[in-house]
């Protein structure tokens, strides 16, 4: 197996990535890029619904064979033809399903919903299921209880069967039109293994397990009985889902010969299973027992790991826990935040009207001592995954004046979703879940210090960087390397595949302890606006809440 080369496959919110990677070193040889055209920057938006995001299965596909003719170009420079591909392994966004015919063909092709976009894929931020959501963790916890241990205490908008359940009360034509529902990550590998029917189909247990209530403890998928009780004709699509999900243990098949001759490729590569791509981004990280891996975009997903034998699965708060949904022989542990990334990106886009940029606003906020701005913020303009699950939240800033400049607003919104990242690692410490370190990857780590160094401040624990920002196509890589050896009959454990090509940079970011001793009485003021606006049960004074913020303003100052 010298001389041969991987692909990491990562599809993203705004573009698909092709990581090629060398199988016998490790090392990453290059990495390129295709931005999807559809929608805007990719998704599809509602005007008249905010809750709505889809996006395109022609797009993902079309996008793909540009990112894959770019690698194949830049690996031609380094003298390694396509030929020498030997495995590939596939992430994508989730839970983010689309409606597809038994041939796999996307609704969204059929000349009858081309313009309908509840055909097309509703993408992992789309919240517009939220009433859903809420009905079924109803059921559950009427009838189906231990469910609800494996989900942090809610089923989200954001999950699978929420969004085929709202498809159902919104659309019937396109509900009935489609033969079953797949994930992306599921669609792009049977796509690339020319599938063409979808009871053919490996899904994958990352995203059943954490987004479909798939747990081999109570049998594979929900009950018939459950299914009718969130509505009878859901039964239809339950009948169409497999009996069994497979870990990235496994590979998912081999590539069609359409797939190798358009690209130069050999035909029955291997490739690995689907997973979801904060899971591979933890892959990427070097995940282990200990680590907690924050991956840093758009959004913020957190990945811990749980012995299987001996790790806690019943984790409330967090978003779900599944078997072996990150590595096998641990349970993976996986929470978040809906928006980090896009929350500084709309304050720059929406309401500076792009006047200003990262950059410039970060060199000005830099400057500011922590709570001298008088600010704070929730972070919830996209809702609240964790702990809260609650996509009928928003987002909220205290402290404003007259003399309140946009640099200072900026730095609030930073620090919010510091705040929230603490709040969610408490509250699984408190359950007993290790967490020796923390390790950021994603642009955010790497392009912001000031960002990394609150993050350290608030939550108090040592910040690490994974040393390539593309964490997600490299684990996407490492599970396609993971296939190549198990094509050859080898199973070489992830961790001994991790070991070569996951680095951690030099620069670590260490809490300042004057910042920590600030940061401590601003997040008393957070948890406060937190648990009033986020927690029925709470009835929270928050008469003192403008005063704190003035008397630490004035203190900082002084």
């Amino acid at each position: 197996m010298d001389k041969k080369i991987v692909l990491g496959i990562d599809f993203g919110s705004t573009a698909v990535r092709v990581l090629t990677m060398d199988l016998k070193s490790g090392n990453v040889l290059n990495s390129v890029e295709q931005v999807y055209k559809e929608g805007l920057n990719g998704v599809y938006l509602s005007d008249s619904n905010s809750l709505l995001a889809r996006q395109s299965a022609v797009d993902y596909v079309s996008s793909m064979k540009n990112a894959l003719q770019k690698a194949k170009s830049k690996n031609m420079e380094l003298g390694i033809p396509m030929s020498s591909v030997s495995g590939i392994g596939v992430d994508a966004t989730g839970s983010t399903p689309l409606p597809v015919t038994k041939k796999i063909e996307p609704l969204s092709k059929l000349e009858a919903f081309k313009n309908n976009l509840n055909a097309y894929a509703w993408m992992w931020k789309d919240h517009t299921s939220h009433k859903e959501a809420d009905l079924i963790s109803e059921v559950i916890l009427e009838k189906r209880p231990q469910y609800m241990d494996k989900i942090g205490g809610a089923y989200s908008s954001e999950w699978f069967w929420a969004k085929i359940l709202h498809c159902r009360n919104e659309d019937q034509e396109v509900f009935d039109a489609a033969y079953t529902w797949i994930e992306l990550s599921d669609y792009i590998p049977a796509v690339l293994a020319g599938l063409t029917d979808v009871d053919q189909v490996k899904r994958n247990i990352c995203a059943a397990g954490h987004k479909a209530l798939y747990n081999e403890a109570w049998g594979g998928f929900p009950d018939k009985e459950f299914i009718r009780a969130l509505h009878p004709d859901l039964t239809r699509i339950l009948k169409t889902l497999p009996k069994k999900t497979y870990s990235n243990d496994y590979n998912s098949g081999t590539l069609s010969k359409a797939w190798a001759d358009e690209f130069g490729m050999q035909e029955g590569i291997p490739i690995a299973m689907g997973i979801m791509d904060a899971h591979a981004g933890a892959i990427g990280s070097g995940i282990k027992d200990g680590s907690l891996v924050k991956i840093i975009g758009t959004s913020t997903c957190d990945l811990v790991l749980g012995n299987l034998d001996t790790g806690n699965s019943n984790i409330k708060g967090v978003a779900s826990v599944a078997t072996e949904s990150v590595l096998p022989n641990y349970y993976g542990i996986e929470s978040g935040q809906s928006a980090v990334g896009d929350i500084l990106d709309w304050f720059i886009k929406e309401v500076l009207k792009k006047t200003r940029t990262h950059k410039n606003l970060t060199s000005e906020a830099e400057n500011i001592k922590v709570g001298a701005s008088g600010l704070i913020a929730l972070d919830w303009n996209n809702g609240n995954r964790c702990i809260l699950t609650d996509a009928m939240l928003s987002g909220l800033i205290i402290g404003q004046t007259l003399q309140t400049k946009n640099f200072e607003i900026y730095r609030a919104l930073m620090e919010s979703t510091a705040f929230g990242a603490k709040v969610i690692i408490e509250d699984m410490e408190r359950q007993g879940v290790v967490i020796n370190e923390v390790v950021n990857c994603g642009g955010i780590s790497h392009k912001n210090p000031l960002f990394m160094q609150i993050y350290a401040d608030i939550i108090n624990k040592p910040m690490k960087i994974a040393a390539i920002d593309e964490t997600v196509a490299l684990g996407a890589a490492l599970m396609g390397a993971h296939a190549a050896y198990l094509s050859e009959g080898i199973n070489i454990p992830y961790n001994d595949l991790q070991k070569k090509s996951c680095k951690i940079l030099n620069k670590v970011y260490q809490p300042i302890p004057e910042n920590v001793k600030t940061y401590q009485k601003l997040y008393l003021i957070y948890k406060k606006l937190h648990d009033a606006f986020g927690l029925a049960e709470n009835k929270i004074e928050l008469y003192s809440v403008m005063k704190d913020l003035i008397q630490i303003k004035n203190q900082v100052k002084s």
